[in-house]
């Protein structure tokens, strides 16, 4: 009876975390690229398909015909038109136009920062933005939505969301390939990566979940930006649980590796 106790904690801690990893993978690839999945992994979306309209409302006398991109692929952040489509991953953003696979990608790093990205969206419309109507959408946007505006703060607290989303997913690896080996040492060493992994994804998904609802205030503004909730948000989530899950199983077959019970 222990034996197969201990042989069926093992195997849900295994599946498990094994699926957790991949589900962390997946979110880990979220908006690098265009392509079909990547494109579909996102924390959030932004969209600014009616800006230009809000922008005519609160100033009749703005042309604002060229405020978004002929060309979607052309290069983001050098002042070439707002793109309809903004969405965020771990290590990248993307802007498109109407059809989301239209478009292009850049890191979302600081310049002189590590590769883990800042979740900006204030700061990377105004960057598209052409010249003569940066000073329009600053003041539409910063002075009717203060939060949505606070690079600083944005970018600080986001980093570290994505810096433990990503720890999370190297404390899973390591807990995966240590519980794995059924010897008393290696399950507790699996047991304690899996909870460093389980904290790590919870907190950094706090902190996202956080700052992405504070962002989608300026909703209720009809300001022509709207947030959007993307997939890679609630993927964490679901890990955060997988993980809470998991971790007590690799404890119990610990505690059964620890009085003897043994697979021969």
């Amino acid at each position: 009876m222990s034996l197969a106790l201990k042989l069926s904690s093992m195997a849900v801690y295994f599946l498990l975390t094994l699926s957790a990893g991949v589900i962390l993978i997946f979110a880990n690839i979220s908006a690098i690229s265009t392509d079909l999945v990547p494109s579909a992994l996102k924390y959030t979306s932004v969209d600014t398909s009616t800006l230009a309209q809000q922008l005519t409302a609160s100033n009749g006398e703005l042309d604002v015909s060229n405020l978004y991109a002929s060309d979607a692929t052309a290069a983001l952040g050098d002042s070439q038109g707002v793109r309809q489509q903004y969405y965020f991953g771990q290590y990248a953003y993307c802007g498109t136009s109407e059809d989301r696979r239209d478009g292009t990608c850049e890191l979302a790093r600081d310049a002189d920062a590590e590769f883990i990205g800042r979740l900006d969206p204030y700061t990377y419309i105004v960057d598209d933005t052409p010249q003569p109507l940066k000073d329009a959408v600053r003041g539409l946007l910063s002075t009717n939505q203060p939060t949505f505006a606070a690079s600083d703060y944005l970018r600080k607290y986001s980093a570290a969301g994505y810096w433990l989303v990503f720890l999370s997913a190297i404390f899973t690896g390591v807990a995966l390939f240590s519980g794995v080996i059924p010897t008393r040492y290696t399950i507790a060493f699996g047991g304690v990566f899996a909870l460093l992994a389980f904290l790590t994804v919870a907190v950094g998904a706090s902190i996202l979940t956080a700052l992405i609802v504070k962002m989608r205030h300026i909703n209720s503004d009809a300001l022509g930006v709207t947030v959007h909730y993307g997939v890679s948000l609630w993927l964490v989530w679901i890990t955060t649980f997988i993980l809470l899950v998991a971790t007590p199983f690799y404890f119990v077959a610990w505690v059964l590796t620890y009085v003897g019970v043994k697979i021969d």
